[in-house]
């Protein structure tokens, strides 16, 4: 995650970081940090198998409440897609879809929007970005960022900064 009061970009690993025993600044991290919490966490769906350390997946909310994102470990960015993982992600991309909601893996700076059917490599998505799903009847078929966001298609819904 990104965390501006420590200079640290999304998709990087914090320099506070230990790999395998956590946060070297844990008492004094930043308020990012601390009203951060996991999906896995907070979230009775998630069992036990995609607590981060085992999973290496940190799921979080998006911004705007539709939907969820799962930022892959750096060093794993293709956790995501060994199973119970992938199946579980593509089933919540199923709900998404009746409630015009998104569901994004991340894995360093690469995006992907993930459906029920098919996945959507959109490449980096910028905090003022806008991601445009493309539908036909009730099936996705496409993804895009719109950097200005602006909407063109008409048979589109947008998402911001994802």
């Amino acid at each position: 995650m990104g965390v501006p009061e420590i200079n640290k970009e999304r998709g990087e690993w914090c320099i506070h970081c230990e790999r395998g025993s956590g946060c070297r600044i844990y008492a004094s991290r930043p308020t990012a940090c601390r009203a951060f919490l996991c999906g896995w966490l907070t979230n009775p769906r998630f069992g036990p198998e995609w607590k981060p350390d085992r999973s290496r997946i940190v799921i979080n909310v998006n911004r705007q409440g539709n939907g969820l994102e799962f930022q892959c470990d750096p060093g794993f960015p293709e956790a995501w897609r060994k199973e119970p993982y992938q199946g579980q992600i593509r089933g919540l991309a199923a709900v998404a879809l009746k409630n015009d909601g998104i569901i994004v893996v991340r894995s360093g700076r690469k995006s992907i929007v993930v459906s029920f059917e098919s996945e959507f490599p959109v490449g980096e998505i910028g905090e003022d970005d806008e991601v445009v799903l493309e539908y036909r009847g009730d099936r996705m078929v496409g993804a895009r960022v719109v950097k200005e966001g602006k909407r063109t298609l008409s048979n589109s819904r947008s998402t911001r900064g994802e």
